[in-house]
């Protein structure tokens, strides 16, 4: 989990809140339950977030986010 929030604006509290839903929805994919990883993932649309996937160098998968501009 990563946030990549260029926006410095963002409070601290809000950034804890995005990766602390970022970290839930990784350990909902990590068990299969995908309605549970859909429904965060809406819930961070709904905030104005956008969730990037992709993998790291080791080729484990990585989610970084943004405030959507």
């Amino acid at each position: 989990m990563q946030s990549c929030a260029a926006d410095a604006e963002i409070d601290e509290a809000s950034r804890a809140k995005f990766d602390a839903l970022v970290a839930a929805r990784a350990a909902a994919r990590a068990s299969k339950n995908w309605a549970e990883s859909d429904r965060i993932r809406d819930e961070l649309t709904a905030l104005g977030v956008v969730l990037k996937d992709g993998k790291d160098a080791d080729g484990k998968p990585v989610t970084t986010w943004e405030i959507a501009r």
